[in-house]
Formats: C-alpha cells, structure tokens, sequence
C-alpha cells in the first residue's frame, strides 16, 4: 500500500504525526521533491502543490493524503478563501479527473485526530488489532508544534498561514526587509489564539480567515511592530480586499504587496512613516 503526501499548505502542523501513523501500519509514504509547475496561471504554492500531485499520481500511489483545511466548517459569508483553501479536494478534482482515492484528514492535531486516524487505519489495512497497535505507537506525536520562531522586527508580517509556515516564504520576506535595514516579525501565537484575536476584529466563519485576521489584530497592537506588511500570493480578489478592510481599523502605516512584484519602493516608503520622515 502507497499513500502519497504533500508539502506545503499547512503540512508542518500535521504531517509529522501521519507519517508516523502510516509507517507503524506498514504503509510505504512516498513524497515528491518537485519545482513547482509554472505553467499553471496560480499562484506559487499551488503551482507547487500541483506539481506534487501530478507527480505522485505518475508514481502511482494508491492514495492521496489530503489536509482538511478548514476543519470541516463551510462559509456562507465568503470571506478571503480562495477555492484552494475552501475545499482542497473540490479544487483538485478540477484539474485531476483521475485523481487517487483521497484520504483526508484533520490540518491540525488533537484528540479528535485520534478517531480520524481509526477510521483512515481500517480503510487502508482491514486489521483493528494493527491499528490499535500502530496508534500507540503514534499518539505522543499528536501534540501540535510550536509556532517557529521569529525575529524581534518591527514590521509585522502578515499571510495566509499555509504561506506564513512556508520558510523559504519567510527568508524571501526578510530578505526583502534587509535591502531596506528592516526585520520582520512573524506573529508567534498558536493557531487558536490567532483565531481569537480574528474574531475581535471581523466576525469570520473560516479558520484560515480568522486566523490571518487574528494576525493582523495581533500584530497591530504589539507595541514594538510599528508598521504592517500584508502579503499575498497572488492578486486573487477576496483575500486582498478582506485584509484591506480589516487594515483600516488599525492606526499603524502598512503596504499590501504581491508575492513576485518589486517592493523596495513600497519598503521604502512604509519605513518613512514608520519612522516618521514620509
């Protein structure tokens, strides 16, 4: 048996757990180390998680381990969710009518992704003894990571998380900061206490966009960031104008930036206001 996984959008949060999982069931976890496929017009991580999937379907895996990222919530008020984040599974089935049978999961760990991993234990070995075996065996992997650390910086980053967990995403950013003598900071709140600083900004039923709001209200009142950088990874409507939005409740200066586009000007003038000689 073969299960193909996924780097990127959100792996570093539950993948560690599930190769464990996987492997103690006598399950081979293939991965695929790829360049993203930019041929496809989206943005860089999904041209990258495209990559992976055509390349894993080429090696035939018998099926796809796919991330819930929202945690099974629906949203009937849109919000910043691009069809990518809504319901990763849809998007895919899109573009891959082939698609293996797709295995998904929970895009964080707890006690419930106990149950979860029963279930994808049974559909794949039939055997509830190697189950129970294989789940001891994992379960003191369930405790989620911590948030990676940041540099103390005084220009507050804000993303969405499958971005803001990406390190060559992160290096990009500080290297941006430092042609312009500035360092980031990244917001290093656990998940859900972003998700809770989101909810005193805009009431939101996504988890990804409570928790990018969250970041902007976290950061926005941390006294040592004293401008914002809002960035997205490619000009999809809802998301940039759901941050636009948000980021006029705030007092502090920020620059909405593309990944891809040239931003030392936008740099620029941010540390001008920012230090006060705009």
């Amino acid at each position: 048996m073969r299960v193909g996984v996924l780097k990127g959008f959100l792996s570093r949060r539950y993948l560690g757990f599930w190769e464990a999982y996987l492997g103690a069931l006598g399950v081979e976890v293939v991965r695929a180390e790829v360049p993203p496929d930019r041929r496809q017009p989206y943005c860089l991580p999904v041209q990258g998680l495209l990559a992976q999937v055509e390349a894993l379907k080429a090696q035939g895996v018998d099926y796809l381990l796919l991330p819930d990222l929202q945690g099974g919530v629906e949203s009937e008020r849109g919000g910043g969710a691009c069809p990518w984040l809504l319901d990763l599974e849809a998007a895919l089935l899109r573009y891959y009518p082939g698609l293996p049978p797709v295995l998904k999961v929970p895009a964080e760990l707890s006690e419930r992704t106990l149950g979860r991993a029963g279930e994808v234990g049974q559909i794949l070995t039939q055997n509830p003894m190697l189950v129970g075996r294989a789940l001891d065996r994992a379960k003191g992997l369930l405790k989620p990571p911590p948030p990676p650390k940041t540099p103390l910086g005084s220009v507050g980053v804000v993303a969405q998380p499958y971005l803001l967990e990406d390190e060559a995403f992160r290096q990009e950013v500080g290297e941006a900061l430092a042609r312009v003598d500035l360092l980031p900071y990244f917001p290093d709140l656990p998940p859900e206490r972003l998700r809770e600083e989101g909810q005193k900004l805009l009431p939101m039923d996504l988890p990804t966009d409570r928790e990018l709001l969250g970041m902007l209200h976290y950061l926005g009142r941390l006294g040592r960031v004293k401008g914002l950088l809002l960035v997205v990874s490619y000009a999809c409507p809802p998301i940039p104008s759901l941050l636009r939005r948000a980021a006029r409740r705030l007092s502090k200066p920020y620059r909405l930036l593309t990944l891809g586009e040239d931003w030392q000007e936008p740099l620029r003038s941010l540390k001008g206001e920012m230090t006060g000689e705009a």
